[in-house]
């Protein structure tokens, strides 16, 4: 068996998703190793079919160096792993972006009924050393650590962060009513820089990464803007409602039909950016004007309520 490195550096969610492809490698019997960037790594503490190397970026070279390799598998591919392709070319895999699509897909509106997933994506990278049908993100998290989080209500866990404004949910707080008033526990999860005015337990930039996984799997339900929650949700096999709002599914981040459904509205204008950065032409984001009565209907229909 082959040892086999994967470098996937950024963001949090494309990090989580080349667990889609480490798994089904380590049940194979190779000896993966993932190398990322801190904090991320703190999200595989509890995984223990990976061996993860959370680095800052200087130090690339040199732990690959130390790993003494027969594969590298760059799910990155970009300028910071071009250096490395040109050092470590032997045995070299990537992957196709579809950054071209991805660009059309803002620039021209037709392309975003063209849906991809990048999982699948990751999972042709490899088809050579091994078939890997139905990709999904995969992450484990302990008894031990799941039990501080178990509940007598169902609980549904809101993500109500987002890197950039144009991708962040408005009406979080009636969404959270709405469930609670149902009889559902609420959990508000988040990072450090975000803020939510939503009801119910607030963890928003309280818990590290791999407690947050563990609040996510002790959910019935994730509820999630265009972010990593989505994808944390994903990893360990909850439902997932995915909003989205300056960006589109069509970029090959949305949940399958099997991990949950998203939620985009339809607008002219969008996508309008790959990431969901600047500002909104119109400036009041109306792509974000999706009824929170909406959002709770389809969320009873996903858990057959």
């Amino acid at each position: 068996m082959a040892k086999i490195i994967v470098l996937r550096f950024s963001s949090l969610g494309d990090v989580i998703l080349t667990t889609s492809v480490l798994k089904p490698l380590a049940d194979m019997g190779h000896e993966v190793s993932l190398i990322t960037y801190k904090p991320f790594d703190n999200i595989f503490e509890d995984s223990k079919f990976v061996k993860v190397y959370g680095i800052e970026k200087a130090n690339i070279f040199s732990t690959i160096k130390s790993l003494n390799h027969d594969i590298i598998i760059d799910l990155q591919k970009n300028f910071t792993t071009l250096p490395i392709r040109l050092v470590f070319g032997n045995n070299y895999y990537t992957y196709n972006k579809h950054s071209i699509k991805r660009r059309l897909c803002v620039i021209f509106k037709a392309f975003k009924d063209n849906m991809f997933y990048i999982t699948d994506e990751y999972a042709k990278a490899v088809n050579s050393i091994t078939d890997i049908t139905n990709p999904r993100p995969f992450l484990e998290v302990s008894n031990d650590r799941l039990v501080k989080f178990l509940s007598d209500k169902p609980v549904v866990s809101m993500g109500i962060g987002a890197r950039y404004a144009k991708k962040r949910y408005k009406y979080f707080k009636t969404l959270s009513w709405l469930f609670m008033k149902k009889g559902f526990e609420i959990r508000l999860l988040g990072g450090v820089n975000d803020f939510t005015d939503a009801d119910g337990i607030n963890y928003v930039g309280k818990l590290s990464l791999i407690d947050t996984l563990a609040c996510i799997k002790s959910s019935k339900l994730v509820i999630s803007n265009d972010s990593a929650i989505t994808h944390m949700a994903r990893s360990v096999g909850v439902k997932v409602v995915s909003i989205y709002g300056a960006t589109h599914p069509c970029f090959g981040f949305a949940p399958k039909e099997e991990e949950g459904i998203f939620i985009s509205k339809d607008m002219p204008c969008k996508p309008c950016d790959l990431h969901g950065k600047g500002d909104c032409k119109y400036k009041t984001y109306p792509c974000l004007d999706i009824e929170p009565e909406f959002i709770f209907k389809k969320s009873l229909n996903l858990l057959k309520i």
